[in-house]
């Protein structure tokens, strides 16, 4: 009875048909047929054609059909439907299909389906439909939290929150609430949620955490794993008890806010608390993370390099032995940070691409940002070209821009700017420096609140500063370290190897010029904490480093022969281990030191390396502040023209 009335529109030019299938001879006579249908009967016809095709696609189990039936059906709409079983029937047609379009990573189709789900469910649907209600809701939130859609992740984590019939259920909407308060830079606000949740939960924390605490409970989760061999631990039982998965989740949560505020000295309980809670309970796709961090304590706190990357690595096998990868982004996001001291930091920085995968493929859209992040700052500061680097980081701010993330995007906000300097603003389009800056009083605003962003900016001005040859301001900003910051604090989201390596080099050069012998002990101090790096975690990474810090120290104590030898061996350890940056800081460093000693006629041959190497980084703009110390020498042509 179909096929009839089509081929007459096939003979009266209408339709066309091809090998059996029937289409509209033009876009116009199909908009003409369509509305010339009056709205009820148009959303009726729909609704009636997606329920016959939805019949065919079951029978013939048939996955692309039933997804095409069930857009047919929420075309009609619940006004379409006949009845409220009807319209419980059809909701679960939306949460079945949404959940097969998740699993295609089209989070935007697949929220549409819950969102239509939730539209055919009548009053009391969380008295009598609860379970599939409960499971609509949270899958809706999932979705729209990584959709950006956060006006519709409040107004559907309210409802759960509000009508769900046990805590537990109330969990993963609290989650994603934190997460918003978090991005909100509301992150005080966000841990006082945290905490008590968590003590809900049946997990609690002393009303005031203190070392010997952190000690005694560092000491008993020691003990514990001493019992334990690797092969027992990645063959441990799986997590069953719904509430203990629901903290574990929370304490990641806390761990992330407790970063960005500072609180240091809780921060080490939280891998230790998901740990014993583990050991107890059974593993969770969590519990690498809680190992991950463990490592990270253990190697960037306490220094103990050696078994913190032991459980870092330990956190990747138990990750690969944990069925779900709902949270291989966060396990190689936190395991990358012990690997950056570790491994050459070049290689090592590349983890976070791999994190940022993962965590896009599980739909983890913090840990992909926070990855992106990371991959940027620890690109930049370890010397990659820098046209490459403002490149990444202009993908990222549009990322984080895209998903309201104003937290990290204030986090890369100063290393990007430096960026640009560096370069010159020439090197870089007038319409991408105002797509890029334009949210400074949000940015100003940030900064001061949360001491992670703080700590981040003071790092980038003393870095500029010093790079820029501006005393002032290099005083200024290396009085504030040391005032606000401990060396041996640890803080992911400020680069705190570079910290050390910048205040040592900015102590030495305010103790000569005011021949301070307290800024002296400052700089002798990074100095050391750099040079226990290459004998504890790389010589790699910090061997040049502990060249330069000892070569300003001999300038400083007059012993210029073995300074000379020292900048020598800092220029070339730069360079056998590719920091291309601070090969040609070590070489700038090393005419000032020629300069400043009377023998201008040898600093000739270190800037003109220096501009060489800040050409090659990609720092133009600063290549070409090397020309006024190259005047007089045969060199000084080369500096008003150099490579772009």
């Amino acid at each position: 009875p179909l096929i009839a009335p089509l081929d007459v529109a096939v003979a009266h030019s209408v339709l066309g048909k091809r090998n059996g299938e029937f289409y509209f001879m033009h876009d116009k006579l199909q908009e003409a047929a369509y509305s010339v249908i009056k709205s009820d009967v148009r959303c009726l016809e729909h609704f009636r054609y997606g329920l016959a095709l939805s019949n065919v696609a079951v029978r013939e189990k048939d996955d692309k059909l039933l997804i095409i039936a069930v857009g047919q059906i929420n075309h009609g709409g619940p006004r379409a439907v006949a009845d409220g079983e009807q319209g419980v029937t059809v909701a679960k047609m939306n949460l079945d299909v949404g959940k097969k379009v998740m699993k295609m990573s089209d989070l935007v189709s697949a929220y549409s389906f819950f969102d239509s789900g939730i539209s055919y469910l009548r009053k009391g649907h969380w008295d009598y439909h609860y379970d599939m209600t409960l499971e609509l809701f949270n899958l809706a939130v999932k979705c729209a939290f990584t959709n950006g859609e956060y006006g519709s992740v409040k107004i559907l984590t309210g409802q759960i929150i509000r009508y769900a019939k046990c805590f537990e259920d109330k969990c993963q909407a609290i989650s994603f609430s934190i997460t918003l308060l978090s991005w909100s830079v509301n992150v005080p606000e966000a841990i006082k949620v945290l905490m008590n949740t968590l003590k809900s939960l049946g997990v609690e924390f002393p009303t005031a955490i203190t070392r010997p605490f952190v000690q005694g409970y560092l000491k008993s989760t020691r003990v514990k794993l001493a019992e334990l061999s690797d092969e027992s631990l990645l063959s441990y039982p799986l997590m069953v008890d719904r509430s203990k998965i629901m903290a574990m989740e929370l304490l990641v949560k806390l761990h992330e806010n407790l970063t960005f505020s500072g609180d240091t000295t809780s921060l080490p309980v939280i891998p230790l608390k998901m740990i014993q809670i583990s050991l107890k309970h059974g593993m969770t796709p969590l519990s690498p993370i809680g190992f991950a961090q463990y490592g990270n304590y253990l190697a960037l706190v306490r220094e103990e390099f050696e078994e913190g990357y032991r459980y870092v690595k330990f956190a990747l096998s138990l990750m690969k032995q944990i069925p779900s990868r709902a949270h291989d982004g966060d396990v190689i996001y936190y395991s990358t940070h012990t690997k950056l001291a570790v491994e050459p930091m070049q290689n090592a920085v590349e983890n976070y691409l791999e994190a940022y995968k993962a965590a896009m493929k599980s739909g983890a859209t913090k840990y992909a940002i926070a990855s992106c992040y990371l991959y940027d700052t620890f690109s930049f500061w370890s010397g990659k070209r820098l046209d490459i680097v403002v490149e990444s980081m202009k993908a990222t701010m549009k990322q984080m821009r895209y998903h309201k993330n104003m937290l990290t995007r204030t986090l890369l906000l100063p290393t990007l700017r430096v960026a640009v300097r560096l370069m010159g603003r020439n090197n870089t389009s007038q319409s991408d420096l105002n797509d890029i800056f334009d949210e400074n009083c949000e940015e100003e605003d940030v900064t001061g609140k949360i001491t992670s962003v703080s700590a981040v900016a003071a790092i980038v001005k003393l870095h500029e500063s010093l790079v820029f040859r501006e005393f002032d301001k290099a005083k200024i900003c290396v009085e504030k370290m040391f005032k606000t910051q401990s060396l041996s604090g640890f803080n992911m989201s400020a680069p705190m190897f570079h910290r050390i390596f910048y205040s040592g080099l900015v102590s030495f050069w305010v103790g000569r010029e005011m021949d301070d012998q307290e800024w002296i002990a400052r700089g002798v101090e990074c100095k050391n904490a750099i040079k226990k790096m290459v004998e504890s975690a790389s010589s790699w990474n910090f061997q040049n480093k502990t060249y330069l810090l000892q070569a300003e120290e001999q300038f400083c104590d007059r012993n210029f022969e073995e300074a000379e030898r020292l900048y020598n061996a800092a220029i070339l350890s730069s360079k056998e281990h590719a920091f291309v940056n601070e090969e040609a800081l070590a070489n700038e460093l090393a005419g000032h030191f020629y300069i400043e000693t009377g023998r201008r006629n040898k600093s000739f041959h270190y800037f003109l390396q220096a501009m060489e190497k800040y050409n090659e980084w990609g720092a133009f703009a600063k290549a070409r502040t090397m020309g006024k110390y190259l005047e007089g020498s045969e060199h000084f042509f080369m500096s008003s023209n150099p490579p772009l």
